[in-house]
């Protein structure tokens, strides 16, 4: 196993996410800041991610199941893979994939833990549910790196809660429409206030901020169907599937924007800076990608959890297979037992 120090142990103490990783449970009270007329240079960090965004959202769309990792790390290891943890420590020393790594969730925008990873290597990222490997996917891959999340984190790995989010057993089923909502035409988020000199330095910063600001990643389904429910809610509902599958049906009142389309300005103009924007896919995987994305651009955005799938059971609307019909695996899980693993291992949370 490769270990990147003590000095992440150290770090960590001060470090801990105020939700646990990848499994927010409930929406923030936290609003967007008031529109400002900022000097054009303000404008680098909005132009620095969506650039670079626009290009990682062209590119096809990737994710790893948990038995194919198994396939390629467990029963014929492949050395061009490398499998990052980003659950919290203890999950981490209590179980986790063999010859994986662990850098805390809180952590992964840090250029130290950053400089660690391999460029020649596909990087395999791990977490409790697949929202926080998503949404640090997308960041390592607009930093360059080949990074894939896999989809249901450690709770599609083993059915131990304490080591990854159990999945639900069945679907919701809930209300459902197929009229197309027409999206509407908002500016753009109020410049950052923080300059930087490359778009490097502009993508760490803002996701740096993003994890700091202690935004839960997700949004349960069974609140979006109460906001929905009751009209109460400041809600912008963004399907990001493809248009057909939209058209078969979607959660009433959302707009659909394609997930490769999403950092596109024409595309972006479409978000209200002023609402809290929910990210609807297959899944979840997509939409915690792109969730990062415009939070690192100045939106608040959710990941509606584990996505259409356990919205409703139709297979024709969900255009996945529904919840109810994934088992969950039990494969072998390595625990660190000694104090010296848990001193000189990489730490994680996510």
């Amino acid at each position: 196993m490769k270990l990147f120090g003590k000095k992440v142990l150290i770090l960590l103490a001060g470090t801990m996410l105020a939700f646990t990783g990848g499994c927010g449970t409930q929406e923030s009270s936290t609003t967007p800041q008031p529109k400002a007329n900022g000097q054009s240079e303000q404008l680098n960090v909005f132009s620095f991610v969506q650039q670079a965004a626009d290009s990682y959202l062209k590119k096809p769309a990737e994710s790893i199941a948990a038995d194919e990792i198994f396939e390629k790390m467990i029963l014929n290891y492949d050395p061009s893979y490398f499998i990052v943890d980003v659950r919290d420590t203890a999950a981490f020393a209590a179980g986790h994939i063999e010859g994986s790594v662990n850098i805390p969730y809180s952590m992964t925008a840090d250029p130290n833990q950053i400089a660690n990873l391999p460029k020649d290597k596909k990087i395999l990222v791990i977490c409790f549910s697949g929202h926080t490997a998503s949404q640090t996917a997308a960041l390592w891959n607009m930093l360059g790196y080949d990074a894939v999340p896999m989809v249901n984190g450690m709770g599609g790995w083993t059915s131990d809660a304490n080591l990854g989010t159990p999945l639900p057993h069945t679907p919701f089923d809930f209300p459902v429409e197929t009229t197309e909502t027409i999206a509407g035409n908002y500016d753009f988020p109020a410049p950052a206030s923080k300059q930087y000199t490359d778009e490097a330095a502009a993508i760490l910063g803002s996701a740096d901020d993003y994890l700091k600001s202690g935004l839960p990643p997700i949004m349960k389904p069974v609140d979006i169907q109460e906001s929905i429910k009751n009209k109460s809610n400041g809600l912008l509902l963004v399907d990001l599937r493809p248009a057909k599958e939209y058209a078969a049906g979607h959660l009433p009142g959302a707009i659909n924007i394609a997930f490769e389309s999403l950092a596109e300005l024409e595309q972006l103009k479409k978000l209200s800076p002023e609402n809290k924007i929910v990210l609807i896919d297959h899944d979840g995987t997509m939409s915690s990608k792109a969730a990062r994305i415009l939070n690192m651009l100045g939106y608040e955005a959710y990941v509606m959890k584990d996505g259409m799938r356990v919205w409703t059971s139709n297979e024709v609307i969900n255009g996945i297979k529904p919840i109810s019909n994934i088992k969950v695996k039990n494969y072998p899980v390595k625990q660190l037992n000694t104090k010296l693993e848990t001193e000189t291992g990489a730490a994680s949370c996510g």
